[in-house]
């Protein structure tokens, strides 16, 4: 009587564990989509950009990355955006690192105009990431550039001097 009772009892809990457990897995991560609104960005290159990256005006988390899709070659975000934010039609969005090496997100810099995206809109501008390798390439043909220069200059120097 009693152990097959306790037997139940932990079948039961564990099948409703099981069930809750279910029902997690298809819970959306984000909430309802009735409190966002799209936009949508092309770039050259999103390398590192996911989906479920956050979307940030002047450092506050204002939406997020919602599909990641190809078109003609190009990566195309469509981005969530919560509702009542208002961004004008001349705004741009660009992809960030957080610190060096850190996670991806997207920046929106706010325009000017009182003219407003509405939900489907794109962003008339997209700046894309700037890989590190391609920041330090950078660095290096600039101190390379400045090498040379010194070089002349002190070139320069030493036959002016004598």
């Amino acid at each position: 009587g009693f152990l097959m009772n306790k037997r139940f009892v932990k079948f039961f809990f564990g099948v409703l564990m099981v069930l809750i457990l279910v029902e997690l897995m298809f819970v959306d991560r984000h909430n309802s989509n009735d409190k966002y609104y799209d936009l949508i960005a092309t770039f050259n290159k999103i390398d590192g950009v996911n989906e479920g990256n956050l979307v940030m005006i002047s450092g506050v988390n204002v939406g997020y990355v919602d599909k990641v899709v190809l078109n003609k070659n190009y990566p195309v975000l469509k981005m969530k955006i919560k509702k009542g934010l208002r961004i004008s039609d001349d705004s741009s969005v660009s992809i960030q690192t957080d610190g060096l090496f850190g996670s991806k997100f997207l920046s929106v810099e706010m325009g000017g105009n009182d003219n407003y995206l509405v939900s489907g809109d794109s962003f008339s501008f997209a700046e894309d990431s700037m890989l590190v390798q391609d920041l330090l390439k950078n660095i290096i043909q600039l101190g390379e550039k400045n090498k040379k220069w010194k070089k002349i200059i002190l070139n320069q120097f030493l036959v002016f001097s004598h």
